[in-house]
């Protein structure tokens, strides 16, 4: 991401406002924009062939997402969909590679961004060959925590509703309710009016 937003508008960024719901890229398609997230929440997703899904990631302000493609030319690999009423930077794609060349730092800050997706992807398909739900919610949570990221940081609240966890482990609601409840047991984390916060423990 570019901490500066200035930086993408002197390059010719534009701003866009995203509804609730609305697709802002699609799995399949080219990417045209680099993206970052203003405020809202959206998600990155596959959609199988029976509805069901799963999410790579779930994007906060501040956040860029769907870069890869910018780079090596490939397709999106997921579907990008607005958790709420969401404003986004957009900067064309021929703009963002000039940025990058004239602006090593960034460029440098970029690099260390994809190595921490890859290592995030990474995580995910160790987390997913297991078939142990607590191990999979664990490696998650301290993923998150570690990255600082889907947590409130004055609270250690978890961001996450059940549902997006559902969808990133790969798992039915049902379990996760029943496995954060286990880690409840365990003093891993607490839970208060339906809100999970993270013990420094995970």
């Amino acid at each position: 991401m570019v901490e500066n937003t200035d930086i993408l508008l002197a390059y010719g960024a534009s701003i866009k406002e995203v509804a609730k719901g609305e697709i802002i890229y699609q799995e399949g398609e080219t990417a045209l924009f680099y993206l970052q997230l203003v405020k809202g929440l959206v998600k990155c997703v596959h959609i199988d062939e029976e509805g069901k899904e799963f999410i790579h990631d779930i994007i906060e302000a501040g956040d860029s997402f769907g870069e890869a493609p910018l780079l090596n030319g490939y397709l999106y690999d997921a579907t990008a969909v607005a958790e709420e009423s969401s404003t986004l930077i957009r900067l064309k794609r021929s703009a963002f590679r000039q940025l990058l060349d004239e602006r090593p730092d960034i460029h440098f800050a970029f690099t260390r961004l994809l190595s921490r997706r890859v290592h995030f992807k990474l995580v995910l398909v160790k987390m997913l060959a297991s078939c142990d739900p607590e191990y999979r919610l664990i490696t998650l949570l301290k993923y998150l925590m570690h990255h600082k990221k889907n947590i409130s940081f004055s609270c250690n609240k978890l961001l996450l509703t059940r549902k997006q966890l559902a969808c990133m482990l790969g798992l039915r609601v049902e379990t996760v309710i029943r496995t954060i409840k286990q880690l409840e047991q365990k003093e891993l984390l607490s839970i208060s009016k339906g809100k999970v916060y993270i013990k420094d423990m995970i």
